[in-house]
This record gives structure tokens, sequence and C-alpha cells, in this order.
């Protein structure tokens, strides 16, 4: 596959999207962005973004990060003892 060249507000919002995922998922997340942009015959700027955000939410989706998950506070489980 040859290189793509990005423009500097491509390569803006993919860094951005990019650095929410943990460092060890970043070049895979890289790697399905080029893969899936080197399908489109014209790219710009909004077709980037969105098939980045549509990456990166799949890659969250599928498990691979535990997105709203969250544990109890100690001051919910005081309150739970209490009942």
């Amino acid at each position: 596959m040859p290189p793509l060249g990005f423009t500097d507000e491509e390569l803006n919002a993919i860094t951005a999207l990019a650095s929410a995922l943990p460092h060890t998922m970043r070049s895979e997340f890289l790697q399905r962005v080029a893969n899936k942009i080197s399908t489109h015959q014209v790219r710009g700027a909004g077709l980037v973004y969105r098939t980045a955000v549509d990456i990166q939410r799949v890659l969250l989706r599928d498990g691979l990060i535990a997105v709203g998950v969250s544990k109890p506070s100690k001051y919910s489980r005081r309150q739970d003892r209490r009942r």
C-alpha cells in the first residue's frame, strides 16, 4: 500500500482520537484508519475524521477498553453498610 499523505487538519484529527486510546492500541487504530481510507478514491478532512471516529468507536465497543465502568467509591460502600 502506498503511503498516505495527510494534511495538518487530518493528522490533528487522527492524533486527537488516537490519544484517547491506550498506547498499546494506537498502532492498530492507525493501521485500521489507513486501511479504510485507502479504499476511497477521494479523501477529505471530513472522511478522515468520520472514519477515525467509527474505528475508535468499534475498538471501544468491542470491549477492548472499558468505557463508563467505574468502581464504587468509598462513600457508596459506607452508605450500603448503614442500610
